[in-house]
């Protein structure tokens, strides 16, 4: 899952970094390393922590079968994405990263 061609729409393009967009399909990469079982709709949500006065782009990934909550911190990231939600859907085919607007 979510290892065949890899697709971004317009939308995340023009709100999400391209080195983020990177992390969010390495997240999912790491996840399957692991062992993780994956649902076909993963969920980002991202946003803003700040610690000792520097911005950290937090990352929220969830899925709903089987239940899985997992929050990231990205620490050198020059542009954040905050109050953005992003779903990648695998289709068994390709894999599209979307906001929910477009789906």
């Amino acid at each position: 899952m979510f290892s065949t061609d890899r697709y971004v729409t317009r939308g995340v393009n023009e709100v999400v970094p391209i080195e983020l967009q990177r992390m969010l399909w390495s997240i999912l990469e790491k996840r399957q390393v692991r062992g993780d079982q994956l649902d076909h709709l993963q969920i980002f949500e991202l946003s803003a922590e700040w610690v000792d006065g520097e911005p950290l782009q937090k990352v929220l990934n969830r899925q709903e079968q089987p239940f899985h909550e997992e929050v990231i911190y990205v620490d050198h990231t020059e542009n954040l994405a905050i109050g953005v939600t992003v779903w990648i859907i695998d289709s068994g085919t390709y894999s599209t990263a979307l906001l929910p607007e477009e789906y």
